[in-house]
């Protein structure tokens, strides 16, 4: 019994500190046009990705080191995002904003409700973009919303 209590208040203080990295954003103040960049940069990795396109993308500005990580094993990366299956729905779920860059370089988090045809257990798909020039900063599918962004 004491294990449980001591891991659940263990869990419970990383949930809260690891949501204090970031502010959810109202929904009427949400930018429409991230969030469009956002869905289309989705809908095009997973297109190139089960059509084994590994060229750059062009309709997009990636952050360097994402567009590194990408790159340099994109086919291995595609075949991790092919076992999902396909999208079968994407919906906007919410946005949040990375507290500690918000005066200075605002990174957005986007969150998507996404219903996969190869998996039940993963829900969303989560997209990071700086404020300024719409640039991608990264994609993770997920379970639960990453309020914290994983190691890459």
């Amino acid at each position: 019994m004491k294990k449980k209590l001591f891991l659940l208040a263990v869990a419970s203080s990383l949930f809260v500190s690891a949501q204090k990295n970031y502010t959810k954003i109202s929904t009427s103040k949400i930018n429409t046009e991230r969030v469009g960049v956002s869905e289309n940069f989705i809908k095009e990795y997973y297109k190139k990705c089960e059509n084994k396109d590994y060229s750059q993308f062009t309709h997009f500005i990636l952050d360097k080191r994402l567009e590194r990580i990408l790159f340099d094993n994109y086919e291995k990366k595609c075949e991790e995002v092919n076992q999902s299956g396909k999208i079968n729905a994407i919906k906007l779920n919410s946005v949040y904003i990375k507290d500690y860059t918000k005066n200075s370089d605002p990174v957005e988090l986007i969150v998507f409700d996404a219903d996969f045809e190869k998996s039940k257990d993963l829900k969303y798909i989560n997209v990071w973009i700086y404020r300024d020039q719409n640039i991608i900063n990264g994609i993770l599918i997920s379970e639960e919303k990453p309020f914290v962004k994983p190691k890459k």
